[in-house]
């Protein structure tokens, strides 16, 4: 923790924010992506985290959470498939 916060006023955080998003929609419009409003980019996340675009989820795997989550899919679709045919 700081020893001594210092004193900004409402112009300084707006200034900043629209700086940070000014630079992300930068790099969406390097990276071919549209959105409709600018303010999406005031958030931290600008990345994709599907398991397409995550490089990890495609190296290592889904994690254990979501296979038991896909395995219980599977077996509701055959005790589904069973019960209708």
């Amino acid at each position: 923790m700081k020893m001594h916060k210092k004193n900004r006023n409402r112009s300084y955080y707006r200034y900043h924010r629209s700086k940070v998003i000014q630079r992300r929609v930068r790099l969406a419009e390097f990276l071919y992506y549209h959105v409709k409003f600018n303010g999406i980019f005031a958030k931290g996340k600008i990345h994709c985290s599907c398991s397409m675009c995550a490089v990890k989820t495609n190296v290592d795997g889904f994690p254990h959470s979501q296979r038991k989550q896909l395995q219980g899919l599977q077996q509701q679709l055959i005790d589904f498939e069973k019960d209708n045919y």
